[in-house]
């Protein structure tokens, strides 16, 4: 049993950049006369590895559950402090209310069974990974995983379009440049079309490619192990291409300032006398606008040159943000309900062709306070802060991993709303909020 739980555990993690599912359509995901993607429960493959898993812990625990053990499993519920009851109590009690004073109480249902899927991963990660030998395991399923969505993206950018067949059955949408509401960048007047792969949306994929990349970094180029860190090599070099290709401008940033951050760090600050620093400093200027030669790096270039306040993505965010302050003063303590967000907005929006305005405000925090009040705000930022105090306990590599993982989620959680909406980024941001809760002692390296 063991080792099927092992087992199914690595395909979730290998299928987590999937979205092949069953979406279902009642009535409560009907806004305006559209139907919402965001508010249709879907059942993914990931979700029913996840069922699995969790089948597998419950045979394994019923199997265990003998009667001389159940005094001892009565005397640890009865050592459980007080705090953590009264602190369980008060979250179940407040999920309940938003769930009820919510306009659509089945929507946010619903929302409430996702929260309870994510909670199980966190704690399934964290209570079942417990040792370095574990956590290079996952960078390199996610490695494995990064490398086939990565090439589906190069693939896709080069066809511009999707390229359906087989790939359907991974979550790939069929789609092409010309789609309504396909994300296209315009670099110098044309459109080009930003690759999705078997995600939602091109960003989607930039922030799982960006924190594969972390992974693959500290767990598998740093590795005793030479096939390790030959695989790490191709996954970061074809990852690093694919991130590129999408266009996604806050993660190629942050992209860009880890790169820099890491040659500063291990390379540049070991040259000690002043004429080589100005060299080298002097040498990546000239290949920098050397680069600018390249297609695709001119391309970047003109992406983000061409970026402004006035462009159509940023009004669209602030126009969601102002209707969200809305939202939040009429509801400011319990919010609109656990995934009512949409519905809420749509009588303050204005009239959109296809309900193009209709989705989640580009801001976590915002959304959270939006659909949960100034209460599940308050629990939310308590549960960043713990899990960072958590992660200080760990051994300085893993605990540099972590920090940098939960700044990318948060950071591009500023300006996206994925890591709270959208299957791939929710089993994301869950994996490594376990990884972040695992027991401190299991990351120390060993005397």
């Amino acid at each position: 049993m063991a080792k099927l739980e092992r087992f199914i555990f690595s395909l979730f993690l290998l299928f987590l950049p999937t979205q092949f599912g069953k979406h279902f359509w009642p009535d409560f995901t009907l806004v305006s006369g559209i139907r919402i993607d965001y508010l249709s429960p879907t059942l993914y493959v990931t979700d029913i590895l996840l069922a699995l898993l969790f089948g597998c812990i419950v045979f394994r625990w019923i199997k265990s559950f003998q009667r001389s053990k159940i005094k001892d499993q009565r005397s640890k519920l009865q050592r459980k402090p007080a705090k953590f009851f009264y602190i369980s109590s008060f979250i179940f009690l407040f999920f309940i209310c938003t769930i009820l004073f919510s306009s659509r109480p089945l929507l946010s249902l619903y929302g409430g069974i996702k929260i309870l899927e994510l909670a199980f991963v966190v704690i399934y990660v964290a209570k079942n990974v417990s040792s370095r030998f574990q956590l290079e395991q996952i960078a390199l399923l996610f490695a494995i995983s990064s490398f086939f969505e990565s090439l589906l993206a190069v693939f896709q950018y080069f066809h511009q379009g999707s390229l359906n067949g087989i790939f359907y059955y991974f979550g790939e949408r069929n789609f092409t440049g010309a789609t309504p509401g396909i994300a296209n960048a315009s670099i110098g007047g044309t459109l080009i079309l930003r690759p999705y792969a078997t995600f939602p949306h091109p960003n989607v994929l930039a922030g799982f490619l960006l924190i594969a990349i972390v992974l693959v970094w500290n767990m598998m180029i740093h590795s005793n192990n030479r096939l390790a860190q030959s695989i790490g090599v191709v996954s970061l070099l074809v990852n690093s291409i694919a991130l590129l290709l999408t266009f996604s401008r806050v993660v190629i940033f942050l992209w860009a300032i880890l790169i820099l951050f890491v040659f500063v760090k291990k390379y540049f600050l070991s040259i000690k006398q002043a004429p080589a620093r100005l060299a080298v400093v002097i040498c990546i200027s000239i290949i920098f606008v050397a680069a600018n030669t390249v297609p695709l790096v001119h391309d970047l270039f003109l992406r983000f040159s061409q970026t402004s306040l006035a462009g159509q993505s940023v009004t669209e965010r602030i126009e969601l943000v102002h209707a969200s302050w809305k939202i939040i003063l009429n509801h400011p303590l319990f919010g609109v309900g656990l995934y009512n967000f949409i519905p809420a907005l749509a009588p303050l929006q204005k009239p959109m062709p296809l309900g193009l305005y209709l989705q989640p405000v580009h801001n976590i925090f915002v959304l959270v306070t939006a659909e949960t009040g100034v209460i599940g705000l308050g629990l939310f930022i308590w549960l960043l802060i713990a899990t960072m105090k958590r992660i200080a306990n760990f051994e300085l590599q893993i605990k540099k991993t972590m920090f940098v993982l939960l700044f990318i989620i948060l950071l591009t959680g500023m300006f996206d709303h994925y890591w709270l909406t959208l299957q791939q980024g929710q089993l994301l941001f869950a994996a490594v909020l376990g990884l972040s809760w695992a027991k401190p002692y299991i990351f120390h390296p060993r005397h």
